[in-house]
C-alpha cells in the first residue's frame, strides 16, 4: 500500500515541477518586452567633445584651457599644467574646438589610449548643418571621467519637426559638439553639435 502511494507523489512532483517552470520564461519574455518600450521612448546618442574650450563666464571673461571632463557641477580644464574646476553656474557658454577622438561604434568610449578611437582635426566650419537642442537637463548627459566620448539621452520631442531633426541622428555618425551654453540655473543646456561621420 505504501509502494503505490509513494509512486503517486513522485509521479505528481515530476509531472507538476514542469508546469511551474514553463511559467518563469513568460515572465521574463515580458519584462524584456517592458524594457525595450522604455528604451525606444528615450532615444540615446553619442557624442565627442574636442580638445580645446573657450570658457565665456557669467563675469564677462573668457577662460581657455584643454577639456579634461565635465559633470553636473563644474566643467574642469587644464592650461600650462594647472587644472581647475570651472562651476557650472558661473558659465554662460563654453566653445569646443582643435581636435576630436572620433570612436569605431557607439559601443566605444573615447580616452586618449584607446585604439578604437582615431583623432582628427575638427573644423567648425564644415559644410554639415548644424543641429540644435534646446533646454536639455545637463543630468541627460552621461559623460565618464576622463572619457572624450558620452550618450546623450534626447527628451521626447513633441514638434513633428523637432523629432525630424532628432531623428536624423543616426548610429552611423558621431555628433561633435560644437557649442554648449548653460542656463541660469546651470542645470539645463543648449546643444550646438555637427553629425560626422565615423569613417
Amino acid at each position: 500500500m505504501m509502494k503505490p502511494l509513494l509512486s503517486t507523489i513522485l509521479m505528481s512532483a515530476i509531472v507538476t515541477v514542469p508546469n511551474m517552470a514553463l511559467g518563469t520564461p513568460i515572465l521574463a519574455s515580458l519584462l524584456l518586452s517592458q524594457q525595450d518600450k522604455q528604451e525606444t521612448l528615450k532615444q540615446q546618442i553619442q557624442v565627442a567633445f574636442p580638445d580645446f574650450v573657450v570658457v565665456s563666464l557669467k563675469s564677462g571673461n573668457l577662460t581657455t584651457g584643454n577639456f579634461i571632463d565635465l559633470n553636473n557641477r563644474s566643467l574642469i580644464v587644464s592650461f600650462k599644467g594647472y587644472t581647475t574646476g570651472i562651476p557650472l553656474t558661473d558659465i554662460q557658454s563654453i566653445e569646443f574646438k582643435d581636435k576630436v577622438l572620433i570612436p569605431a561604434d557607439e559601443t566605444v568610449i573615447c580616452q586618449r589610449s584607446n585604439p578604437q578611437c582615431r583623432q582628427v582635426p575638427f573644423n567648425q566650419n564644415q559644410a554639415q548643418e548644424p543641429t540644435i537642442l534646446e533646454n536639455i537637463p545637463m543630468t541627460n548627459l552621461s559623460l565618464f571621467q576622463g572619457a572624450k566620448t558620452a550618450l546623450l539621452t534626447l527628451p521626447e520631442q513633441s514638434d513633428s519637426e523637432d523629432r525630424e531633426n532628432t531623428n536624423d541622428l543616426s548610429k552611423d555618425k558621431i555628433n561633435i559638439i560644437n557649442y554648449l551654453e548653460m542656463d541660469e540655473s546651470g542645470e539645463n543646456i543648449t546643444l550646438i553639435f555637427i553629425p560626422t561621420e565615423r569613417k
